[in-house]
């Protein structure tokens, strides 16, 4: 048995990382803990009365002179009047509250360790259900938890052990899945021991293996797995990968294998029950890199792909799937799952709120797309994707992008139309003598061609797309074209030099656009006079 998170109404286990916590206005309670002899009591504060039910001892810190007297006395539990031990241990913050702490293993995950190392008993007085268990007597038996607590607030008050309530704004864990307070609670769960992982998966990222980009969330990675506790990947729910271990009914022997065993391992019998349980979702997500290349068979297809050079994920996810991904890769394959993590922004609206649609400032994409155009909308969220700053998505930005695709369209539709005459192709005649204006505009495009190229490779999208976005706007349609217009003119060598620029600067602009705004550059690119393929 262990303590993990638990959801009264999906009946099941979560992992750390799967509960939401939220601040909520509560109340602490100070309860008077009468010693056995009758000289005294101590002051016991807590946020949930409803396990008090459930406490095995009451623990100071040994060096606490303010209850060196009573060392090794013996308390009576109120209402239950149960016999507890005081006991001692480092753990125990003398500077907070009354300096006594209530353990309650069954209910707490400090406490159940704070038990183990005292040999305590857990009492768990909850049902899965979140209702109180036999445990928690007949009083409360059968009462929702926050039920009871309004009863048993009641009691302990009429009891004259209640000294005082006062309120108090907390942190409370909360199910990601139906928003239900979580209890923690003593079920007996499958683990997965976590530490022997995550040493060689940060190892990875300290050495350069992997790189994470924006590079601060390392920092962030690192907090997590220094950090990191048992997983527990068992689910009681109906949807997932069934744990595949077997139980002999004869002799309790617990296999787990790949394939269903004929008998017992141990003493051949043939009734065997499967695990009902299923595992963890990120569990399952955690072997993707390389289960869906055919391993644990050595595929052609898993050793071509594996690993990857890039993974795009958000920062919510950076420990639920990209550090077990990691965990998982170097365990089985030996190897790490990918190279780079380029972790993206969070798209919020215009005045920087997260989108939501009690809030009503959803922007729904399709809507968007519709209004101004797929190209316009990739465009956008590429040109205001800065590593490390949230997007702020504002309709009137996207609208100045579409603007950009028809100054675009205008553009490749002036070059097209004076193409009479022009027998060459988008290749740049080596041979042409080049004006000025020819020499600054190809300076310019291997500049801006450069500089796209290096912000690519850096993960820098923003960077990119405004450079492109600048010498197609600023320099080719704005300068370029429009010195070349009187050059066009004229017949004769000026003009072919100018058709043949205008023409290689077109489809190289086009290449260097096309990952932001696919669509538009592949229409026009259709259009231009072929190369060849």
């Amino acid at each position: 048995d262990y303590i993990i998170n638990w959801c009264p109404r999906c009946q099941t286990a979560l992992s750390d990382l799967e509960v939401e916590y939220q601040d909520a206005q509560g109340h602490l309670y100070h309860l008077k803990y009468a010693f056995k002899d009758g000289d005294g009591f101590l002051v016991i504060a807590t946020t949930r009365p409803e396990t008090m039910l459930g406490d095995t001892a009451v623990a100071v810190n040994p060096k606490d002179e303010r209850y060196m007297k009573f060392k090794g006395k013996t308390l009576i539990l109120p209402i239950v009047n149960r016999e507890i031990p005081l006991i001692e241990d480092g753990y125990v913050d003398t500077s907070f509250g009354t300096g006594a702490l209530k353990v309650t293993p069954a209910h707490d995950p400090n406490d159940f360790e704070l038990g183990r190392r005292h040999n305590l008993p857990s009492v768990n007085v909850m049902a899965p259900n979140g209702t109180m268990n036999a445990e928690a007597g007949q009083t409360y038996e059968g009462l929702d938890r926050f039920e009871c607590r309004k009863k048993l607030v009641q009691d302990l008050k009429d009891a004259g052990v209640l000294l005082k309530i006062e309120d108090l704004n907390h942190s409370v864990g909360h199910c990601y899945r139906c928003k239900t307070v979580v209890e923690p609670y003593l079920s007996k769960q499958w683990f997965v021991k976590a530490k022997p992982l995550a040493e060689p998966a940060m190892e990875a990222v300290r050495n350069g293996s992997i790189k994470i980009v924006p590079k601060f969330w390392e920092n962030t990675y690192f907090e997590w797995m220094e950090n990191i506790r048992d997983w527990c990947i068992s689910r009681q729910i109906w949807w997932g990968h069934q744990i595949p271990a077997w139980t002999c009914k004869a002799c309790s022997e617990i296999q787990v294998v790949r394939e269903t065993p004929e008998k017992c391992s141990a003493c051949s019998s043939t009734d065997l029950e499967q695990e009902t349980d299923v595992l963890d979702t990120w569990f399952s997500s955690a072997l993707w890199p390389f289960s869906t290349l055919g391993w644990p068979e050595k595929t052609e297809t898993l050793k071509k792909f594996y690993p990857t050079t890039v993974l795009c994920t958000g920062f919510d996810i950076l420990f639920f799937w990209v550090a077990r991904m990691i965990m998982m890769g170097i365990k089985f394959m030996d190897d790490v799952p990918f190279r780079h993590v380029y972790i993206h922004a969070l798209i919020r609206d215009a005045e920087g709120q997260k989108m939501s649609k009690t809030k009503g400032n959803v922007i729904d994409p399709l809507e968007v797309m519709e209004q101004y155009g797929t190209d316009a909308l990739r465009f956008t969220l590429a040109a205001f994707a800065a590593q490390g700053r949230d997007i702020k998505l504002d309709e009137d930005r996207i609208d100045g992008y579409r603007n950009f695709c028809n100054k675009l369209w205008n553009a490749s539709r002036f070059v097209l139309m004076n193409l009479e005459g022009y027998e060459g192709t988008c290749q740049l005649d080596e041979q042409a003598d080049r004006s000025i204006a020819d020499q600054w505009i190809l300076s310019r495009l291997n500049n801006s061609t450069r500089e796209v190229n290096q912000a690519l490779e850096d993960f820098k999208f923003n960077d990119a797309a405004l450079t492109v976005y600048k010498f197609i706007w600023n320099e080719y349609c704005d300068w370029y074209i429009e010195f070349s217009k009187s050059r066009l003119a004229v017949e004769g060598p000026e003009k072919k030099a100018a058709q043949n620029v205008l023409l290689h600067v077109l489809e190289a602009s086009l290449k260097l656009l096309h990952p932001f705004m696919p669509f538009i550059t592949e229409e026009i690119w259709q259009k231009l006079p072929k190369n060849g393929d």
